[in-house]
């Protein structure tokens, strides 16, 4: 009885520790400690294989509620093409996108009409309970550019809605 009791009390605990793992993984917004990590747990899309040194992360001084993001993917080692696919990026064509938030850095989205066949977007908010996040990420699949703004949004402390 003992054996069984201390395998199910191990295995508890270590559910317990994954669990709380992802939620301060979530739940950070640092541009140092698992950035990536919160990008993918918040955005619902992969970060793969990056060029060394290309990560760039501004957290915005004023508010410390969002932080926006440069990486370039390894375009050697990662197929463009089904990575655009496979995490659901849209065409950039005719949407409305505020670009202004990646003005930060020195090499930002310059969508033109020879190149806008090669940039992807992806959008959205999540709603779900901790994780209020409101995010844009643009892909240039022909280089590997990936600029991502993600700007977390408080809970009103009267209502629990935002």
């Amino acid at each position: 009885m003992r054996i069984m009791i201390s395998i199910i009390g191990v295995g508890v605990l270590g559910f317990g520790g994954c669990v709380g793992c992802v939620k301060l993984i979530g739940n950070s917004n640092s541009c140092t400690w698992c950035n990536i990590d919160n990008i993918e747990l918040r955005a619902h899309f992969d970060i793969p294989a990056t060029e060394p040194g290309s990560n760039i992360c501004i957290k915005d001084k004023d508010d410390g509620n969002s932080k926006t993001n440069y990486f370039k993917i390894r375009t050697d080692t990662v197929d463009m093409v089904r990575y655009v696919d496979r995490n659901s990026f849209k065409p950039v064509y005719d949407a409305d996108m505020d670009l202004s938030v990646f003005g930060k850095f020195p090499k930002i989205p310059k969508i033109t009409p020879e190149n806008i066949q090669g940039y992807y977007y992806k959008s959205g908010h999540n709603t779900g309970k901790g994780k209020r996040t409101h995010w844009l990420a643009i892909v240039d699949k022909n280089s590997g550019d990936l600029w991502v703004y993600l700007k977390y949004k408080e809970v009103q402390p009267d209502s629990g809605v935002q």
